[in-house]
């Protein structure tokens, strides 16, 4: 299933309600007249999330579509804004006419499509998980939780992982096949635009203020080969890591 991860900093004006606005023209091709508060379970006409966003002076949130869900947050502790589309879109395409929407939007930092499957499992810990789903994980490397006995576990070691992510101080150190970067951020994380436009693997379009990089031509699910080499050299390139 295709996903989409998008991050907005502090700079984002209108916050819930401008998110939510620039999304309702492409989130109209999936023909809903209803949808649910995902947080109260309260039906609301599809024509009126806007107003009632607005009207109870939402921060945030949680929109159920018939197929899937958008949900929107404040990750207070990493200063930035979080969007993440789930189980709604199954193309590319589709993912990529949602992004686009939203990337002239002030504050925009990031977004990338990626697969659930794979960015579940290259970024799970738990190794109660994986006996749930009894997938085999002793060849995985393990290190321990570090906390403090009695709460020690083991857990397994996604550090290597090419599809793994990590919450930082203002954006999310992710890759995915498809992404969409922002200028502001190339200059925080001292990324040279023309060195990045001549990695010869990627395809690199100027969009303006945002940088769109093909990397692959669908989305990453594995961890070896010539797709762990892309993440590995787009991590490098993007976040130095």
């Amino acid at each position: 299933m295709v996903e989409i991860e998008v991050v907005f900093g502090e700079r984002l004006h209108g916050g819930a309600s401008i998110v939510w606005g620039s999304l309702i023209q492409p989130l109209k091709k999936f023909n809903e007249n209803a949808v649910v508060d995902g947080f109260t379970g309260k039906e609301i006409l599809f024509s009126e999330v806007s107003n009632y966003l607005m009207s109870n002076k939402c921060r945030s949130f949680f929109i159920e579509l018939a197929s899937g869900s958008v949900e929107f947050s404040y990750v207070a502790d990493k200063e930035f804004y979080r969007l993440d589309i789930k189980s709604l879109v199954n193309s590319i395409e589709t993912a990529q006419s949602l992004i686009e929407a939203l990337i002239n939007v002030s504050g925009f930092v990031q977004a990338r499509v990626y697969d659930a499957e794979y960015d579940r499992w290259q970024n799970a810990e738990n190794l109660t998980l994986f006996e749930a789903e009894c997938i085999e994980y002793a060849h995985l490397p393990k290190k321990s939780n570090g906390l403090p006995f009695p709460l020690t576990q083991e857990i397994v070691d996604i550090s290597k992982n090419p599809g793994r992510w990590v919450l930082r101080t203002g954006y999310i150190e992710a890759v995915g096949a498809f992404m969409w970067v922002s200028k502001f951020l190339l200059q925080v994380m001292g990324v040279n635009e023309k060195k990045l436009m001549d990695v010869d693997c990627f395809s690199i379009e100027d969009l303006g203020s945002v940088v769109k990089i093909a990397a692959y031509d669908r989305c990453f699910t594995s961890a070896v080969g010539a797709e762990a080499e892309r993440q590995a050299l787009l991590r490098k390139v993007l976040f130095n890591a």
